[in-house]
């Protein structure tokens, strides 16, 4: 429903701008368009020819169209190259729609450019794309942290969200960040009207989740075959890109990149994709010679009849399943291939959230990656993940470890080291005492550390049992645990907060106990209602911030457990590498 608002919304906007026009699109926003507006549908509505925005390439205009139109989000690299473009040729019609919204920073940088008066602009507010039929996505920038704007942007879609199934009666926020978007969206639902109450809504809960309070779930190695797949290729808006490792193993070639849409319409893809990693592959191993037997079955066929019916009803079927039966075992075979010997990783990070760990081990691996020349970023998120497990790291352990990286990947990083510590993620355990302005700075960058990241992770873990404990070794194959998604070592915060609210009802003290003063949490109304299954209303989870497809995995578990319906919506599914070069403000 949503779509089709943005649909009818952007259909508007073009109508708006006469005669025929050529759409020039920023290329993050491509496959978003895609999913609300078909190639014919721009046709129909004046748009003769789509480009893709370049940053550092020119774009070839037809001199037939009546007006130029740019789809772009409202970033200064962004339009400073609209302004190049318009003074390039400014006796052409310009028309701009921003999308989410229109900051005066982009009209000062028009009006600096002396193009102000030469561009039309326009606001588009995408809402919701629906990625799955339970998962829904705003996709918007990876960024180091949401602000107002984004607050705003992900309040208005909630509203939206709101207005089409009804209101939502009970609202639990979680974090800074939660908290304030919880507050906008309480402002939005006041000033515009919220929903009358109805017996058949069909949403009972919403959760507001800050994506910082949980920052042990992106960086921890998620094992199922979607979270892999997410980590090893470009995933996004529900399509991949396999490149050529995938591709050249496929015994019919294809010309070009493919890009391949990853849903529930895919029966091979829809039956693996939430399966831990070491059940993949026999799998599809016992699905090739199910369908090999499909085919067989029809070489002992002596009826005209029988083989017309085969034809006819299954032949197409199993050729297609076939040919995304292929893709995905090339697929899993390129994971298993460049996940080798990472067994050693992985046994690590468990011990690490466990904090059970030898320092000396993990320094001694962390070396090792580095001696190896292994992809900084993915030396950097175990760092990462040690140092929020452990509270910071001890003072030598820090100071070594970001001199040998230096030494090993270029001083370059610096930078990246900086803001990764400014961020929470990377941080010292205790300030060394100094003097005069370097005792001053200290104590500064201490206190906005310290401002990001008081609660203790023990503390927390041990609070809401995030790592379970058994006497039994994990199996994969009968495991209906939530936190299979890592091998049973650790549950996402998120998730164990909406298991004890349905088992116990929501408690705000025992939450904000557990979490810790520095963690705010609040709730609407002030004695909620429990969820309950029995009465067949959805629970909805909304990230603030990302999330990761080893929670989604996570959820869609504990939702089959339990017989309850969850849907999650989030401002952008997490790249684990993209999310921590945005902490570092910085891409090499």
């Amino acid at each position: 429903m949503s779509t089709q608002l943005t649909r009818r919304e952007l259909i508007h906007v073009l109508e708006s701008i006469p005669g025929s026009k050529e759409l020039v699109v920023e290329q993050p926003l491509m496959r978003p368009l895609d999913k609300f507006a078909s190639m014919t549908l721009l046709q129909e509505h004046g748009c003769a020819r789509v480009h893709q925005l370049s940053l550092d390439r020119a774009v070839m205009w037809d001199s037939d169209s009546a007006a130029r139109v740019f789809l772009v989000r409202p970033k200064l690299a962004i339009i400073r190259k609209l302004c190049e473009l318009i003074k390039a040729e400014p006796a052409a019609t310009y028309a701009g729609i921003f999308v989410e919204k229109r900051l005066s920073v982009c009209d000062v940088e028009l009006e600096k450019a002396g193009v102000f008066g030469l561009i039309e602009i326009f606001e588009l507010s995408l809402g919701f794309i629906p990625l799955e039929s339970d998962l829904f996505s705003l996709e918007l920038p990876q960024i180091p942290a949401a602000g107002p704007s984004d607050y705003l942007t992900i309040a208005k879609s909630l509203w939206q969200l709101q207005s089409l199934y009804g209101s939502i009666p009970n609202q639990f926020t979680i974090g800074k960040a939660a908290v304030a978007c919880g507050k906008i969206f309480g402002r939005i639902s006041h000033e515009s009207g919220e929903p009358p109450a109805s017996a058949n809504q069909p949403i009972s809960h919403l959760f507001l989740f800050d994506r910082h309070v949980d920052l042990v779930s992106t960086l921890l190695t998620g094992l199922t075959y979607e979270s892999m797949l997410n980590d090893a290729f470009q995933y996004s808006c529900g399509k991949i890109a396999f490149g050529e490792a995938v591709e050249s193993r496929l015994k019919q070639k294809n010309a070009g990149r493919r890009v391949v849409a990853l849903n529930n319409s895919d029966v091979i893809f829809s039956a693996v994709r939430n399966r831990h990693m070491t059940q993949v592959f026999p799998f599809l191993s016992a699905k090739a010679k199910d369908l090999q037997q499909s085919f067989d079955r029809a070489s002992t066929m002596n009826k005209v009849e029988e083989v017309k019916d085969f034809v006819s009803n299954e032949l197409r079927q199993l050729k297609q399943n076939h040919k995304l039966l292929e893709l995905h075992i090339c697929a899993c075979e390129v994971l298993l291939e460049s996940n080798r010997g990472a067994a050693d990783r992985f046994s690590l990070e468990h011990a690490i959230v466990r904090r059970n760990a030898d320092p000396t081990a993990v320094m001694e691996y962390l070396e090792i990656c580095l001696c190896k020349q292994q992809n900084p970023w993915t030396v950097l998120q175990l760092a990462c993940l040690w140092s929020i497990c452990d509270d910071g790291l001890a003072s030598k352990h820090f100071h070594a470890f970001r001199t040998k990286f230096l030494h090993a990947c270029g001083y370059e990083y610096l930078p990246v080291l900086h803001y990764l510590q400014l961020n929470g993620l990377l941080t010292e355990r205790s300030v060394p005492a100094a003097s005069g302005v370097a005792k001053v700075t200290a104590l500064k960058e201490a206190v906005n550390v310290a401002s990001i990241r008081k609660g203790s992770f023990a503390a927390i873990s041990k609070a809401l049992t995030l790592c379970p404990e058994s006497d039994k070794p994990f199996d994969a194959k009968s495991s209906t645990a939530p936190s299979y998604a890592f091998s049973e070592t650790y549950t996402p915060l998120i998730v164990q907060m909406v298991a004890q609210t349905v088992s116990d009802g929501w408690s705000t003290t025992k939450f904000q106990k557990a979490l810790g003063p520095d963690i705010p949490l609040s709730c609407h109304p002030a004695a909620p209602a429990k969820p309950d299954n029995r009465l067949r209303k959805a629970i909805l989870v909304a990230f603030i911030g990302g999330v990761t497809f080893a929670e989604i995995a996570a959820l869609r578990q504990f939702a089959q457990n339990t017989n309850f319906r969850i849907m999650i919506v989030t401002s952008h599914v997490i790249q684990r590498e993209e999310f921590l070069k945005s902490q570092g403000e910085m891409t090499l």
